[in-house]
């Protein structure tokens, strides 16, 4: 029967046969011939995008043919092509961006139609919503951001836009310029801004640093927490004088000039087993910001962003599969983690079976042996709660190691499963 048919339509495209309401030959045509899209409406309807006040260009001119194939296509929703490949197609703009050093994510896995309506919708560029909630629907922090007393004029009228570029660009965080070249369009330079940095030279710093770009507790949106002789106006306590030829040179090298006054932290971190930091203590600046930051330690930015942006916990870089970005989503790093240096491997502040006894305090007292007298059969080390259980990275739910909780038993157990011990 299936042979049959086949054959039929053969023979049909051969002469010219009618199939249903359409030749054969226009089937093999209609990839190239645009249909009306009065066709389409008799049984799909959009009147609500023909009524929105932002329509996709192919709406307006109903011509549905452009992105669907009115027959069959390999892609959901009869799409000629891949949703970011058919996007690409008439906006070559942004696949010409996606070269550029920064790409925002969305736009990197080709998903489109996260951030616009296909057909047509209320906003202006067929956004699904208003630019600062829909932004803040993958960016969280935005909204704890409007409970701040100081607002950033463009993030308090939700224009996003006005500072970054949502598909890519050539600066972090998607900005449209790099640093104070940014801040200058609206903010200018000259005089007045090197007068409000005690004489220093602004031009080409990064107003971020000690600007918090979007809110703040503070005036003049400084960030949350301030270093000491920066919010004390002493500048020359670190820096050359604004007079000088290097008025940013510091006036001696990094780590040393941070062990003037952390000399305990930095000694104890490089004295320690496990040290975070390199040998001379110059790598200070790779996580705290010396004038001003966020929480306490002066951090270039929050402690999970912070620590995850070298490390991968998240499998966000890795690609790995069942990790977890904390233990637990509001658990700190620096909770079991010590931040300069430890004597436990991967900077565990104690050893890990009274590490996890200071929350697991039920589980630890109708542990599995643990302990330096019981020991591994798999490994011959001592038994610890990392044996059976992961930190980030685990393949079942309560972090073990094991999808299956009898195969991880047996691991060690094998007499309970008919083999040999």
């Amino acid at each position: 029967m299936r042979i049959a048919f086949r054959f039929a339509l053969v023979l049909a495209a051969s002469v010219g046969f009618t199939l249903v309401g359409h030749s054969v030959t226009d089937v093999s045509a209609s990839s190239s011939v645009s249909m009306d899209g009065s066709v389409c409406l008799d049984c799909h309807d959009l009147d609500d995008a023909f009524s929105a006040p932002s329509q996709h260009q192919p709406v307006i001119e109903r011509d549905c043919s452009s992105c669907h194939n009115p027959h069959v296509a390999r892609f959901a929703s009869l799409l000629r092509e891949r949703p970011a490949a058919l996007c690409a197609s008439c906006h070559g703009e942004i696949a010409d961006g996606l070269q550029r050093p920064v790409i925002h994510r969305p736009v990197a896995e080709g998903r489109c139609a996260d951030c616009h309506q296909t057909h047509g919708g209320a906003v202006a560029g067929l956004l699904r919503s208003e630019p600062q909630e829909l932004c803040a629907s993958c960016h969280q922090d935005a909204t704890s951001w409007r409970e701040r007393s100081v607002l950033h004029v463009p993030f308090a009228q939700g224009k996003c836009s006005a500072c970054h570029d949502p598909h890519s660009s050539e600066f972090s965080s998607l900005a449209k310029r790099e640093g104070a070249e940014l801040c200058s369009r609206c903010h200018g330079g000259g005089a007045s801004l090197r007068a409000a940095h005690s004489g220093y030279p602004m031009g080409a710093s990064s107003c971020s640093t000690c600007h918090d770009p979007h809110a703040s507790a503070r005036k003049g949106l400084l960030r949350e927490t301030l270093h000491a002789p920066f919010e004390s106006g002493d500048c020359g306590e670190c820096h050359e004088s604004a007079s000088s030829s290097e008025p940013f040179a510091l006036v001696m090298e990094g780590g040393a000039l941070c062990a003037q006054c952390h000399e305990d932290v930095v000694e104890e971190s490089i004295g320690a087993a496990y040290s975070h930091i390199s040998s001379g203590g110059g790598a200070c600046l790779e996580c705290h910001n010396p004038h001003a930051g966020e929480g306490k330690g002066l951090l270039v930015r929050s402690t999970r962003s912070l620590c995850a942006s070298c490390h991968d916990p998240g499998g966000a870089s890795s690609g790995e599969p069942n990790r977890s970005t904390t233990h637990g989503e509001d658990l700190d790093c620096s909770e079991c983690h010590a931040p300069h240096g430890a004597g436990q491997a991967v900077l565990l502040k104690t050893d890990s079976i009274a590490l996890c006894a200071t929350c697991h305090t039920h589980e630890h007292s109708v542990r599995h042996p643990v302990g330096e007298d019981v020991f591994d059969p798999r490994t011959g080390s001592p038994m610890t709660c990392l044996s059976c259980h992961g930190i980030h990275q685990a393949g079942d739910e309560m972090y073990l190691h094991a999808s299956a909780r009898a195969e991880l038993c047996l691991g060690c157990h094998k007499e309970i499963g008919g083999g040999s011990s």
